[in-house]
């Protein structure tokens, strides 16, 4: 699989949208670097899992907290220091509200998210055979 491909389906999965030319431009490189230095059944791991179609972020949350696929892991740690870099991202990574009730939303929010991305991929890495 191309790196540009590897990079959008990546920045869809947590972005929503392709990713940009930039982001695909410097994902090539880190992405080989990873790979030079993860094993060959950390490969084919996550080959299957880019090509399932599987929630990449449900995923990837549930094997941070399991130690499982490694380098989805990386990979995707290397994509959102990329996108952070982005002036179009900010408000993704910034919060420019002051407010102590928003602020509260959405911690509480973060927290019942997370708890559900994080029960929904350890189901998934149950179902699949990703590692």
């Amino acid at each position: 699989m191309s790196s540009h491909h590897e990079a959008d389906i990546l920045y869809r999965a947590l972005f929503g949208h392709a990713a940009p030319a930039i982001i695909v431009q410097r994902f090539g490189p880190l992405s080989a670097q990873l790979e030079a230095g993860s094993s060959a059944a950390d490969l084919a791991a996550y080959q299957r899992v880019l090509t399932s179609g599987a929630d990449l972020e449900a995923l990837e949350f549930a094997a941070r907290l399991t130690s499982r696929l490694p380098l989805l892991t990386r990979k995707l740690a290397a994509l959102v220091a990329l996108a952070e870099t982005l002036p179009e991202n900010q408000s993704v990574y910034l919060n420019t509200r002051s407010s102590w009730p928003r602020g509260v939303a959405a911690t509480v929010w973060a927290v019942l998210r997370s708890a559900a991305l994080g029960l929904y991929g350890l189901a998934l890495l149950r179902r699949g055979r990703y590692a």
